[in-house]
């Protein structure tokens, strides 16, 4: 190809871009209203062939609910699939630590010894510290010495990522080695403490 003929190439491309960025430029933006209040409700009612739940069948919808979420936790705890486990911590015991705690608490309480109830711990610890920390402090506190100290290992270590206050709060009140926000030196004795 000729310069001469490159050249020419360039200019018309560079003509071309520059009209169609003029007439872009040179035309008006059409200005569309902002949206305006919902209409109001219709006044015309129909009557539901539905029965409306009372307040007493709607505690007892709650009260039930709550069982059986804490029965499918306790039937993943013992059937130990990594699966339905992953899935109760994730859906369901978020749920029931949110709506009824003491129902967590009396859960964990029923627990044998062993590595279900360990599991438990840790999942309730982890979480429960994240939503109420008042709460949780008061459930780790009214455990056993070895559960209480296990369980505030775990919580103090989740949250000492993004509130380390709240991490050495944590540590203070349940007699804790506590190190900077990494956790040093103390983290693999304290991960063995919360193991067993």
């Amino acid at each position: 190809m000729k310069p001469s003929s490159i050249a020419a190439l360039v200019l018309i491309t560079l003509v071309g871009i520059g009209a169609t960025h003029w007439l872009g430029a040179s035309e008006t933006r059409r200005q569309w209203p902002k949206p305006g209040p919902p209409p109001p409700p219709s006044p015309i009612y129909h009557d539901s062939k539905e029965r409306a739940p009372t307040a007493e069948e709607i505690a007892r919808m709650a009260y039930e609910h709550n069982a059986v979420l804490e029965l499918e936790i306790q039937r993943a705890l013992i059937s130990r699939d990594p699966l339905r486990r992953e899935a109760v911590f994730t859906f369901l015991l978020p749920e029931l630590i949110q709506v009824d705690p003491q129902r967590v608490a009396a859960l964990f309480e029923r627990q044998r010894n062993g590595e279900a109830r360990n599991t438990l711990r840790t999942e309730v610890a982890r979480q429960w510290i994240a939503r109420d920390p008042k709460g949780a402090i008061e459930w780790m506190k009214s455990l056993g010495k070895a559960d209480s100290r296990a369980s505030a290992i775990v919580a103090m270590n989740s949250v000492a990522a993004y509130d380390p206050k709240l991490s050495k709060t944590i540590a203070d009140e349940f007699d804790i080695k506590h190190a900077n926000a990494s956790l040093g030196d103390s983290m693999p004795k304290q991960m063995e403490v919360a193991r067993n």
